[in-house]
């Protein structure tokens, strides 16, 4: 009897080994045959998931993406304030899975400048994440509806700021000081915006 594979297992194992070269050794190192490899599978086995190196590409941002957000604490667990925290302290490259998340999001962002499909992922997941934000933005009391936008875009580009530095300067911005910023930014927020 022939063996049963699960598809979607078999994808998300080709995408993480595509993440783990990009991480690695960049855009550039994502061939069929090199994901293959570190996959621990044959060519044939990733062209058979997989059309072109476009469509693995395209899926392991989506991967990425999907991975970060089912990290986020859950809404009735947490309070806004909390969830808000977790929120921006995960898009930091704290740790080897965020880092690579980094990495895989920049790689996809340089080839998004030739790719409407893969621009327009980027961008959806840009906007998810600042209303995402926003949402707890407002919650918190940090700001009201008409100001909870701008407020988490701001927050978001302090959080993208820090993350660049500490991803091509990781010595001078170890895990403590990331979360130290992020903790200076919060608190230096007004409590109550009513």
């Amino acid at each position: 009897m022939p063996k049963v594979v699960d598809v979607e297992q078999r994808r998300s194992e080709i995408t993480d080994a595509a993440a783990r070269l990009i991480a690695r050794a960049g855009i550039e190192a994502v061939t069929m045959r090199e994901v293959a490899a570190e996959a621990g599978w044959t060519t044939g086995v990733v062209t058979h998931y997989f059309a072109d190196k476009r469509e693995l590409l395209l899926m392991t941002f989506q991967e990425s993406l999907a991975h970060r957000r089912s990290l986020r604490p859950p809404d009735a667990t947490t309070s806004p304030a909390a969830r808000l925290r977790a929120s921006l302290e995960g898009a930091l490259p704290m740790d080897d899975d965020r880092r690579r998340h980094w990495l895989v999001t920049l790689a996809c962002c340089v080839q998004a400048s030739g790719d409407e499909e893969l621009a327009g992922v980027q961008e959806e997941a840009y906007r998810e994440f600042r209303d995402h934000v926003a949402q707890l933005v407002e919650e918190t009391g940090l700001a009201r509806q008409d100001q909870a936008r701008s407020s988490a875009e701001r927050m978001i580009a302090t959080v993208d700021g820090v993350a660049i530095q500490a991803l091509f300067d990781p010595a001078s911005w170890p895990a403590a000081r990331q979360v130290e910023l992020l903790d200076a930014m919060l608190a230096a927020l007004p409590q109550s915006a009513s």
